[in-house]
């Protein structure tokens, strides 16, 4: 137990790796805040489920339009210069929501705007900081680095969206986004504090957008490590999906738990996955392959007997479990990208990656609500739970893996 909390503090000790964890948790907590500030204020204007549908839809669509070409523009520029100016016009756009509100003159047009536009700027904002947490880091504490990052994030995200309903219903929906309009603030200043960050992409041409963008999937084409973790991806959110959509559903109808089993559901999803990355940032990983074939096939069996399971205590001991797996599997993996992929095709890389899985996710999520209805929901997450063992097999055949050592 000490050596996981020393490998955490020394992380920490690095002076732009916690400016830039400070920066994440603060946004993390603030757009958790907003999203459910501007949720509340359409519903309360429109009254209209759909509304408040085309709302999150309005989000997403950035990412499927320009998630593809984005890391092409970013590899052109100073990342820490990127996000510090995505930051501050993020914070203009809050600050304009608030005022509008204030002032009530804030309308549901207005709001499907800003919230687009703010869209586009997490489109370029996610690469970046992915693609800067290598630079900032010595290459053995990537794992320790992501799991630190990805832990917290799961945390605000999680705490932003019940503390932001908390606060609504205390002092309305104004405090929220002032939270939010100042959180971005912070991590603009976080960011620009920055100290000896190297600037890998300086004196690359910028006048040939397509022949890069060209260059990025030639890139991937002839790297088959890559595609794999491509597939593997898509897999395992395509098998996570009825998790996401059925739980209200499986919790009423399978545990008959009501709205307190679906809290302790949820709540003991999240603690699994706080101790996977807890556990697994601690590790210095040399056999890539076999945490991730240990992982994904944990996973998928968790996932099988969660959906066989009739007892709340049951289904609270294995989707703790599933998350313990997933975060044993997926910031190892996260780490590989980071390591294999050169610097500047980094931010396009990433940038392809969230938009294809982007792309899968509402299928998926369409897909597990549609099949429970045919087949039930048991079944659903038991087909669910079989993606993550073909994802398994995908991690232990292949040649080039078991090679892969993280050294």
């Amino acid at each position: 137990m000490q050596e996981i909390f020393e490998n955490y503090q020394k992380v920490l000790s690095n002076y732009n790796f916690r400016n830039v964890w400070i920066a994440q948790m603060g946004t993390g907590l603030g757009g958790s805040l907003y999203f459910i500030a501007l949720s509340w204020i359409i519903w309360d204007i429109t009254n209209s489920t759909a509304q408040s549908g085309i709302f999150a839809i309005m989000y997403d669509i950035p990412q499927l339009l320009l998630g593809l070409w984005i890391g092409v523009i970013i590899s052109r520029y100073n990342l820490k210069r990127l996000l510090v100016i995505s930051d501050s016009i993020r914070a203009g756009l809050v600050l304009t929501v608030m005022t509008l509100y204030l002032f009530d003159l804030l309308t549901v047009n207005i709001i499907f705007l800003c919230i687009f536009l703010e869209g586009i700027l997490v489109v370029f904002n996610r690469p970046a900081t992915n693609a800067i947490i290598p630079q900032i880091v010595n290459e053995n504490e990537l794992e320790t680095a992501n799991a630190t990052t990805q832990m917290s994030n799961r945390i605000v995200n999680t705490a932003g969206y019940g503390i932001g309903g908390l606060l609504i219903a205390g002092v309305g929906a104004f405090f929220n986004i002032l939270v939010n309009a100042f959180s971005l603030l912070f991590s603009a200043f976080l960011i620009s504090r920055l100290k000896n960050i190297k600037n890998p992409f300086e004196g690359k041409d910028k006048s040939n957008i397509k022949d890069d963008f060209k260059e990025g999937f030639r890139y991937l084409k002839k790297t088959p490590a890559l595609i794999t973790i491509f597939s593997i991806g898509i897999l395992m959110n395509v098998g996570g999906a009825p998790i996401t959509v059925l739980g209200p559903a499986y919790v009423e109808n399978i545990l008959g738990a009501g709205s307190g089993g679906y809290g302790l559901i949820q709540g003991s999803w999240f603690v699994g996955i706080a101790l996977g990355a807890l556990y697994i940032g601690s590790k210095k990983i040399n056999s890539l392959w076999k945490i991730l074939a240990l992982g994904f096939f944990t996973q998928g069996i968790a996932q099988v007997f969660f959906g066989l399971s009739s007892s709340i205590y049951l289904s609270m001991f294995f989707i703790i479990i599933h998350g313990v797996a997933m975060s044993i599997a997926n910031i190892p993996l996260f780490s590989f990208v980071q390591r294999t992929v050169p610097s500047k095709q980094l931010p396009h890389v990433f940038s392809i990656l969230g938009t294809l899985v982007s792309m899968v996710n509402p299928l998926a999520f369409g897909a597990s609500g549609v099949l429970a209805e045919f087949i039930g929901i048991r079944q659903t997450y038991m087909i669910g739970g079989m993606l993550p063992l073909i994802a398994t097999l995908l991690i232990v055949l292949p040649s080039w893996l078991k090679n892969a050592n993280q050294e």
